[in-house]
């Protein structure tokens, strides 16, 4: 086992309810300093969580606030669960790409890559994904948790922005977002859907050459992960807040 991944079992939320659900904590910066444990969660969809889940989360995280990547018609169809009505704060901000609907939900043909639909997240969601940044850059909004309906896309675009605006090492964003891959076939099967398998695999992949090229293109295309921030309006002085509020001292 890599330290990496020994890392990420080490994060993993006891959760019976939530198989994709892990903290941030421990995660390192270029600058030797490192992320403050549940500070910030991550999780896929919460509607599995039992009564012992939701006291973990409260009781034992000290959960204040859920960010909910979903569309609303996700969420109606899906619900929420019952943990949303237990914090302090519950946001939807829907981060979508430019057709508004989930791959898994659509014609997609067999070859492809998800490192274009993150680029499609930056485009048509600048201002949602600069809304999650500015809610977390409050103290009082933490510690905070972070899903969508996989906690693997959306969240992984979200989170990896939050950790690389605050100066998280590319390698334990990469590796962060990778942790999904052991967690892959029981999300398809908590899932229900009978039709699962006419999807093609590069659909539910975390590979980490996606997220390696997805934040080269950050640094490439739009000047590094401060300067894409800034433009989405997340201005510096809440970035330096934001990072504060992530590491330790």
């Amino acid at each position: 086992m890599t330290g990496s991944e020994s890392s990420s079992v080490a994060r993993r939320l006891p959760l019976r309810g939530a198989v994709n659900a892990r903290d941030l904590g421990g995660l390192r910066t270029t600058d030797g300093r490192q992320v403050r444990r549940l500070r910030v969660l991550r999780s896929e969809v919460l509607t599995g969580l039992d009564a012992d889940d939701v006291s973990f989360l409260l009781a034992e995280c000290g959960l204040r606030t859920i960010v909910d990547l979903r569309g609303p018609g996700e969420i109606g169809t899906d619900g929420t669960g019952v943990v949303v009505d237990a914090v302090a704060t519950h946001r939807n901000v829907h981060i979508y790409g430019a057709d508004r609907v989930r791959l898994d939900l659509a014609d997609v043909a067999p070859d492809g890559s998800m490192f274009d639909r993150y680029c499609e997240y930056l485009e048509h969601s600048s201002e949602n994904i600069a809304a999650v940044l500015q809610l977390l850059a409050t103290r009082a909004q933490l510690p905070a948790l972070i899903h969508c309906a996989a906690g693997k896309d959306r969240t992984g675009v979200v989170i990896a922005l939050l950790l690389a605006v605050a100066g998280v090492r590319a390698d334990d964003i990469v590796a962060d977002y990778a942790a999904t891959t052991p967690n892959i076939a029981a999300l398809r099967a908590r899932s229900g859907r009978t039709d699962a398998d006419r999807l093609p695999a590069w659909i539910f992949a975390a590979d980490a050459s996606t997220m390696a090229q997805f934040l080269t293109h950050l640094d490439t295309a739009h000047g590094g992960p401060a300067a894409w921030a800034a433009s989405a309006g997340v201005d510096h002085a809440t970035q330096r807040q934001l990072a504060h509020n992530l590491l330790c001292d």
